[in-house]
C-alpha cells in the first residue's frame, strides 16, 4: 500500500514537471509568436524597401514597401533571382554572393550604395541601398534595405536646372537689351537709304539686310519670350482637352501617311488650375521637337495620368535619340543640336512650366527616341 501511494506521488510528480515544460514552451512559442507578428508589423510598415536573399541568390524577404517600390507582388518574386530587379549592365550579381561565400570579406556590406534598380515595368529608378548579413546555424542571409530616390534626385535636377537657368537669364536679357537699340537704328538707316536706291541689285541687297534685321528681331522677342516674368491666365481647364486641340491642329500641319498620333488620355483626370493657352504653346513645342527628330517619319505617343498629387503628361517620339551630355543642356537658351533653329523653344517651354509650379525633364537615349514628362500639380 505504501509503495502504491509511492507510485503514484512519483507520476504525479512527473506529470506535473511535464506540464510545466509544457507551459514553458507553450510561452516560448507565443512570445515567438508575438516577436514575429511585431517584426512583420514593423517590416510591412516602414516606408523603405526590405529584400532579403538566401545563398542562392533566391529571394527569401520582399515587404510591403518592396512591392510598392519595385511594382511586383510578394508572391510574383518569392523565390526568384534576385537579378529580376537589377539592371543587365551590373552583369551577374549572383557572383560577388559566391565570392563572399568563399571569402568571407564584406567588401560592400554595411556600407551604403548609390545605385539603379528595375521596376516591373522595365523602368530603371535610381536608389540608395544598404546591405548586411546574418548567420544562423552555418546558413546566411543577405538583407538589403533600399531607398528609392527618385524624387530627391528629380528635386535636386531641378534646383541645378534652375540656378543654371537663372545665371543665363539674366545674361540673356541684357544681351537683348543691348541689340535691341542698336538693330532699330540700322534697320531705321537702311531703310532710308534703300529708298534713295535705283540700282536693283543694290536694292535687292537692302532687301537681303531687311530679312536677317527681321530675323535678329524675332529672335530678341524670342529672348524677351524667355526671360520675362510670365503673367498666367489661369482657369479651370481639362488637360487631356487641351492636348487633344494641339493634336488637332499638328495633324493638320502633318502629312498624316508620313507621321501618326497616339493618344493615352486618363480618364479621371478632372480639370486644374492652368494657363491652357502656355501649356498648349509648350505640348506643340515638344511635338514638334519630336517630329523634326524623326526624319523619316514615325510615332508620337501621348498619355496622361493621375500621380498622386500632381497630373503626368508623357510625349513620346522614335527619333535619333539625345546624348547623356546633352540631355544636362537641353533646357539652355540658345542650346540646340539642329542644324535649324534658336534652341529658344525648350528653354521657354521650362519657364512656362515653371511658372505653373511643374516640372518637365526628358528622357533619352541615342537612337531609341525621347520622353519629355510634364508633371503639373492638381492644386495651387
Amino acid at each position: 500500500m505504501i509503495m502504491e501511494k509511492s507510485e503514484e506521488a512519483r507520476l504525479r510528480e512527473e506529470i506535473r514537471q511535464l506540464k510545466d515544460i509544457l507551459d514553458a514552451r507553450n510561452e516560448q512559442i507565443r512570445k515567438l509568436q508575438a516577436s514575429e507578428k511585431k517584426i512583420s508589423t514593423i517590416l510591412d510598415t516602414v516606408t523603405d524597401a526590405i529584400i532579403s536573399i538566401d545563398e542562392n541568390h533566391r529571394i527569401i524577404l520582399f515587404n510591403n514597401a518592396a512591392e510598392r517600390i519595385f511594382g511586383y507582388s510578394r508572391n510574383e518574386v518569392i523565390g526568384k533571382d534576385l537579378n529580376l530587379l537589377i539592371p543587365s549592365r551590373y552583369q551577374n550579381h549572383s557572383r560577388f554572393v559566391k565570392r563572399f561565400l568563399k571569402t568571407k570579406t564584406p567588401h560592400i556590406i554595411s556600407k551604403t550604395l548609390s545605385l539603379t534598380a528595375i521596376k516591373k515595368g522595365g523602368e530603371e529608378f535610381p536608389i540608395e541601398l544598404g546591405l548586411s548579413y546574418t548567420e544562423i546555424d552555418g546558413i546566411i542571409t543577405f538583407t538589403a534595405i533600399i531607398r528609392d530616390v527618385s524624387s530627391q534626385k528629380r528635386i535636386e535636377r531641378k534646383l541645378l536646372q534652375s540656378e543654371r537657368l537663372a545665371a543665363v537669364g539674366q545674361t540673356v536679357a541684357h544681351v537683348a537689351h543691348e541689340i535691341r537699340n542698336p538693330l532699330m537704328i540700322i534697320g531705321g538707316f537702311s531703310q532710308q537709304i534703300r529708298k534713295s536706291l535705283s540700282d536693283d541689285r543694290l536694292i535687292q541687297k537692302f532687301d537681303l539686310i531687311f530679312d536677317e534685321i527681321g530675323r535678329l528681331d524675332r529672335l530678341v522677342a524670342n529672348l524677351g519670350d524667355f526671360t520675362k516674368q510670365y503673367k498666367l491666365v489661369k482657369r479651370p481647364s481639362d488637360i487631356n482637352a487641351v492636348i487633344s486641340d494641339v493634336i488637332k491642329i499638328m495633324r493638320e500641319i502633318y502629312p498624316s501617311e508620313k507621321y501618326l498620333f497616339d493618344l493615352d488620355l486618363a480618364p479621371d483626370l478632372g480639370e486644374i488650375i492652368c494657363d491652357p493657352d502656355k501649356l498648349k504653346q509648350v505640348y506643340m513645342n515638344i511635338i514638334a521637337n519630336g517630329i523634326q527628330a524623326m526624319d523619316k517619319g514615325g510615332r508620337i505617343r501621348i498619355s496622361t495620368l493621375k500621380n498622386g498629387e500632381e497630373v503626368e503628361v508623357r510625349i513620346s517620339d522614335e527619333g535619333i535619340g539625345i546624348s547623356e551630355v546633352d540631355l544636362l543642356r537641353i533646357f539652355e537658351p540658345f542650346y540646340t543640336t539642329r542644324k535649324s533653329g534658336s534652341g529658344l523653344g525648350l528653354a521657354i517651354s521650362y519657364r512656362i512650366i515653371e511658372v505653373h509650379h511643374g516640372e518637365i525633364q526628358a528622357v533619352s537615349k541615342p537612337g531609341q527616341g525621347t520622353t519629355f514628362i510634364i508633371r503639373l500639380p492638381l492644386e495651387e
